[in-house]
């Protein structure tokens, strides 16, 4: 068995992926669990990698649209989301495959 901390396995909580840091280093997929702040983030792309969300507490706007707790959206390669949080809002985050340079700012 081994054990790790979320805080020491990796930047802003993406513990399994191609990262250095990662708890579990693999090109498959990426997990994230985060505590996303109040505030807007700006939109981005990917061109390669679909990334699908899971709310567990607190609420997320994304592309307009209302996400609570329970709630997943699935972002398709090529379409930008754009997320925004009322109140601390905390997600499990899964990307495929692992690529972590496939992100654009748009």
């Amino acid at each position: 068995m081994k054990r790790f901390k979320l805080s020491e396995s990796g930047a802003r909580g993406w513990f399994i992926g191609d990262f250095p840091e990662a708890v579990h280093r693999t090109r498959e997929f990426e997990v994230n669990f985060q505590t996303n702040p109040p505030g807007k983030h700006g939109a981005h792309v990917h061109r390669i990698v679909t990334e699908i969300q899971l709310v567990t507490r607190g609420q997320m706007i994304m592309n307009g649209e209302v996400f609570d707790v329970g709630d997943i959206v699935i972002l398709e390669p090529g379409e930008a989301g754009a997320a925004e949080f009322s109140e601390d809002c905390d997600t499990i985050t899964v990307k495929f495959p692992s690529l972590p340079t496939d992100k654009y700012l748009v």
